[in-house]
């Protein structure tokens, strides 16, 4: 009896033995230590080389916004300001040649269809040199400008004979008044180029000399 108990605690010694160590030796048994946790922990990634400190989102660097090709600058604004006001001019130049012929075609005579030939020809000039500096003439000025003119040659077309002769001078004696005030209030000052200034300048003093002819044959 002695030696079955023996025995059968000898066994159960052998089968806990072999349960304890079955753990170790198994993979799949979940690790349950504070220490196993640590161990599963991610650690935090390092910074990208160059980003370190830097935050989604985060505002360029002021050297960006400060770059000199940025858009939106005071010279840009000048620059779109002086093409504007030559597509003014230009717009007063392609109104004062369409004005020209049509008073040729209306049948204008003696001196005033000499001035008329003028306006075609001086002011077909000054288009041709005004283009040269590149005008924006789809600026809201100037096609404010050509507007205007087109409603005034529509009125001045519907006279006739002599009746269109008094009106197209009259027209001419207007025009070349407003011409002077634009150029001396808005078109000259807004030139930046010296070129452009210089250009200006001698409009100006053509478009005097168209006036006083103009005025001239009023008086007539």
């Amino acid at each position: 009896m002695t030696s079955k108990l023996l025995l059968a605690a000898a066994i159960a010694a052998g089968l806990t033995t072999l349960s304890a160590c079955g753990k170790r030796d198994n993979p799949d048994v979940p690790a349950t230590d504070a220490a196993t946790a640590a161990d599963t922990t991610p650690a935090a990634a390092a910074p990208a080389d160059g980003m370190a400190g830097t935050a989604p989102g985060a505002a360029p660097a002021a050297g960006d916004a400060a770059r000199g090709d940025m858009p939106g600058t005071p010279a840009d604004a000048a620059m779109a300001a002086e093409r504007s006001a030559l597509g003014v001019l230009n717009a007063i130049n392609s109104h004062e040649i369409a004005a020209g012929r049509q008073a040729l075609d209306k049948g204008v005579s003696g001196d005033v269809a000499g001035f008329a030939q003028m306006m075609i020809d001086q002011h077909g000039e000054n288009r041709d040199q005004t283009a040269a500096f590149d005008p924006d003439e789809n600026s809201a000025e100037a096609q404010a400008q050509k507007a205007k003119g087109e409603q005034e040659l529509a009125t001045l077309g519907q006279k006739s004979g002599d009746a269109y002769a008094r009106a197209y001078v009259d027209a001419m004696v207007k025009g070349h008044t407003e011409a002077l005030a634009a150029l001396d209030d808005r078109l000259i000052p807004a030139a930046t180029r010296p070129e452009v200034k210089a250009h200006l300048a001698t409009t100006r003093e053509h478009v005097a000399q168209h006036l006083e002819r103009a005025k001239a044959l009023q008086g007539r």
